[in-house]
């Protein structure tokens, strides 16, 4: 039996590490997602079946991406330290260092991206999910803020101030997008919880 996740990520070794583990929470959060399409596909007189259904298969293709992207996390901070460690040229460490930066970034835009599906979710979905869906969007939430200190360790070590600035500036925009997000989905969501309440 292979390994989980979960074991391999206890295990006192490099990899996987932060970023991994922020994707693969992602990875729950959207698993609770789909969850909840599935709920509503469940129900016979549930009208505009095939938005469900086309929303499912935008949750499944982001979690695989999510899962791609944490497996490629870990190669990429296993490169880079690799390439400090054999002391190889300083321009193989620095492309070393800067898949290593790109990659938690781009976990970071595939759950802001996976947020606008909680959003659409919580547009139609039943009152008695919201509160499952508020889990989602936290977790979602949670990737997006790890892998931002990921960025934040990583930027560190970059000794190229204009490419560090490159890099910095590209991190500022995707998290505050992203928090931006975050809160408008949040408050819709709230907003309905608390109208389906009543």
């Amino acid at each position: 039996m292979s390994e989980s996740f979960l074991e391999a990520l206890a295990r006192p070794e490099p990899v996987p590490g932060g970023g991994a583990a922020a994707a693969h929470g992602a990875c729950v959060g959207l698993a609770l997602l789909e969850k909840i399409i599935l709920v509503e596909l469940r129900r016979s007189e549930i009208p505009f079946k095939s938005r469900w259904q086309d929303l499912l298969e935008e949750v499944r293709e982001s979690s695989s991406t999510l899962i791609r992207l944490r497996d490629e996390d870990g190669e990429a901070y296993v490169r880079f330290a690799q390439a400090k460690t054999f002391g190889n040229s300083d321009e193989d460490t620095l492309e070393a260092l800067k898949a290593a930066i790109e990659s938690p970034i781009q976990i970071m835009q595939e759950a802001k991206r996976s947020l606008d599906l909680v959003a659409r979710a919580g547009n139609h979905c039943k009152g008695h999910l919201l509160s499952d869906l508020l889990v989602a969007c936290e977790l979602l939430r949670a990737a997006i803020d790890g892998t931002h200190r990921i960025v934040q360790a990583n930027l560190g070590v970059m000794g190229e101030p204009s490419l560090r600035s490159h890099y910095q500036n590209k991190l500022n925009q995707v998290q505050v997008e992203s928090r931006e997000l975050f809160q408008s989905v949040e408050k819709d969501i709230l907003e309905r919880a608390k109208f389906s309440k009543r």
